[in-house]
């Protein structure tokens, strides 16, 4: 399996194949740069492909959420979310494709997430003209969620949260409590404490988030309201994460 992730202008990859024993095994990995979006998109696949000498038919797709946009819906009845997707903060919606994840404890609260058609459209066509298929396609911290829910036995845990150091200062989080995802945010750390840029979920794991966030920030090693917390990076080089 190949797998592909695209971050600003940088392409980072992983090919896979399972032994006779079913153990996983990494044939090829790394990374390509570019100038820009439309190169990363329309050059990067056949770099991967071609310099590499891999051969596969399907290709596993990992996008950053910088291409994404986020908000949250409260709505009684699915069939409804539709309309309110007017109510997304752009104007531009009716070029976004829309999904819809529930969030929180609520049965009428979800996180929606958006993804501009043309982008979409620009990947799919590239690994097309390669002969591929796009076998999935994910959301940067939220596969990271699942990888530490496989692969780390995070669903094990009561409590969890997915950090992603951005850069030294900007993070990205996921909370998940009792095995529902309860919190997605974005926050910056601001003199050892945490300003909240977008959180969304119920108002009281926001504040778990907020807290942990903020002891991460203060270097303390033992964390008092959740259980763990699984950290990675994507650029820069962190005093905290190391």
């Amino acid at each position: 399996m190949l797998g592909v992730s695209i971050y600003n202008n940088r392409v980072n990859f992983v090919r896979t194949s399972k032994l006779s024993n079913d153990d996983i095994c990494v044939t090829h990995h790394g990374s390509y740069a570019y100038n820009n979006l439309n190169k990363t998109i329309s050059n990067s696949f056949k770099d991967i492909i071609k310099k590499e000498k891999i051969n596969e038919t399907s290709l596993s797709l990992i996008l950053d959420s910088q291409f994404c946009v986020f908000n949250q819906v409260f709505c009684e009845n699915l069939d409804s979310l539709d309309f309110h997707n007017s109510l997304s903060g752009t104007s531009s919606i009716e070029h976004l494709d829309s999904y819809y994840y529930p969030i929180g404890e609520r049965d009428d609260q979800y996180l929606g997430l958006h993804i501009d058609k043309n982008f979409k459209q620009q990947i799919s066509d590239s690994v097309n003209k390669l002969g591929l298929s796009i076998e999935s396609m994910g959301v940067g911290i939220f596969s990271a969620e699942k990888l530490a829910s496989s692969l780390f036995n995070a669903k094990s845990l009561d409590k969890y949260i997915i950090v992603r150091f951005i850069t030294s200062s900007s993070l990205e989080a996921l909370y998940v409590n009792d095995g529902l995802l309860s919190v997605y945010g974005r926050y910056n750390i601001v003199n050892r404490k945490i300003k909240i840029l977008k959180a969304i979920g119920g108002s009281l794991d926001k504040e778990d988030v907020r807290l942990t966030l903020e002891q991460i920030a203060r270097g303390r090693k033992n964390l008092s309201n959740v259980d763990r917390v699984f950290v990675y990076q994507t650029s820069g080089q962190s005093k905290l994460v190391k």
